[in-house]
């Protein structure tokens, strides 16, 4: 039997049988459909009789969305009435081998419309990033100073970094991943966007939050959040002052900015104040104007530890120490000596200090402001590394101690 153009017409068996295939065919994307959306957290509010029919979906939070199964799975057949987000996929079976997951040869990679609720999903982010937002704050030496307001609407914190530099920011860990879009099954392991051959290359590191949500741009701001800092350890001239400052026992009194034409305020390790610019100050061999017009640099032979209660400071000086306990005195307030011995022999002071400060950051004790200033609560652990070092290497060393 043929039709007007000559082609054989199917049977009404064959046609019979064609119908009954795209029935079972549509019955089975309708089906793979509701699992995809009960995977996703959707809840399916109107049956879908076919696979171009607008399905209404709704989450446990009353969000609703609307879609079609077709395009759910398959965004580029069917109706587009819903864009599939970027490097999301899911499995189906297919004979296209190009697009095929690295490793099989009869499962293919497809874009998925359909993702979980994107209101809910960045709530559960946010709640799981503020809640590591204490951690972060230790781990990237921030000390949280009050809370603050932010323009996002997230909670924020006013915070203060070892160096002194305030700023605000959001208090949400931008360290903590966020869920991928979507994610296919390649028997039994779990697969995302990047391990597909459809991916960027690089990747995307998905790490920091969408849009603006107040933290300081650029990069490495998420392990180095304080945007000062980051200037100034991308200028040689700053970068070379602190370094020279910390190998000559040199206080740096003020708030370093990112600028090279500025005056800090110094004591150097025989308890000299002075007052330098960064930028003039870098020509001559030492920081301290004092030391530096005598040609002398002091060899540092005391060593101390100061607190006011709720900082303590271990350091080192040189001839009686006052100089320098009597500026952590008026600088700080640190007014109470808990340990002052001098007449150290050469090296010594250098040797107890480093010792103190290495073992204090192994045991994870971080400073609070700048390099040697930590909470009081570990006064007594500063105090027991200092007289076990000099009881194994100077045992006959007395010290004056106040209560």
């Amino acid at each position: 039997m043929s039709d007007e153009t000559g082609t054989a017409s199917p049977s009404p068996e064959e046609a019979l049988r064609s119908a009954r295939l795209l029935a079972r065919a549509e019955a089975a994307v309708v089906a793979l459909f509701t699992a995809r959306a009960y995977e996703l957290g959707w809840t399916v509010r109107t049956k879908p009789n076919g696979i171009l029919d607008h399905v209404t979906l709704s989450c446990d939070a009353g969000h609703t969305t609307q879609v079609t199964p077709v395009t759910a799975l398959h965004p580029t057949l069917g109706s587009t009435i819903v864009q599939a987000p970027e490097g999301s996929v899911f499995l189906l079976d297919a004979g296209m081998k190009h697009m095929a997951v690295p490793g099989t040869t009869d499962r293919a990679a497809f874009p998925m419309a359909l993702v979980e609720c994107e209101p809910c999903a960045q709530k559960q982010w946010e709640e799981a990033a503020h809640e590591s937002f204490a951690a972060y704050a230790i781990e990237t030496n921030l000390r949280i100073v009050a809370d603050a307001a932010s323009r996002s609407g997230l909670p924020a914190r006013e915070v203060r970094c070892l160096h002194g530099h305030e700023f605000t920011i959001t208090a949400i860990d931008p360290r903590t991943p966020k869920r991928s879009s979507g994610f296919g099954r390649n028997y039994g392991h779990e697969l995302t966007w990047h391990d597909y051959t459809i991916s960027f290359d690089p990747p995307p590191p998905g790490r920091l939050p969408e849009g603006n949500h107040g933290f300081t741009a650029g990069p490495g701001s998420a392990d180095n959040p304080c945007a000062t800092c980051r200037r100034i350890s991308q200028t040689p001239k700053l970068v070379e002052f602190r370094r020279r400052a910390r190998e000559q026992n040199v206080m740096i009194l003020d708030v370093m900015s990112d600028r090279i034409l500025q005056t800090m305020r110094l004591c150097c390790v025989a308890g000299h104040l002075t007052s330098v610019s960064i930028n003039t100050r870098l020509k001559r061999e030492l920081l301290c104007a004092r030391c530096n017009g005598g040609g002398i640099r002091p060899e540092p032979t005391v060593y101390y530890v100061v607190t006011d209660g709720a900082i303590v400071k271990p350091g080192i000086s040189s001839g009686d120490g006052r100089g320098r306990l009597d500026t952590h005195r008026i600088e700080h307030g640190l007014g109470q000596v808990r340990r002052l011995i001098t007449d150290l022999p050469a090296g010594a002071a250098r040797d107890v200090e480093r010792h103190v400060l290495n073992c204090l950051a192994s045991q994870d004790i971080r400073p609070v402001i700048g390099f040697e200033y930590f909470d009081a609560a570990h006064t007594d652990r500063v105090l027991e590394l200092a007289d076990g070092w000099f009881a194994a290497n100077l045992p006959g060393c007395t010290w004056t101690a106040t209560a």
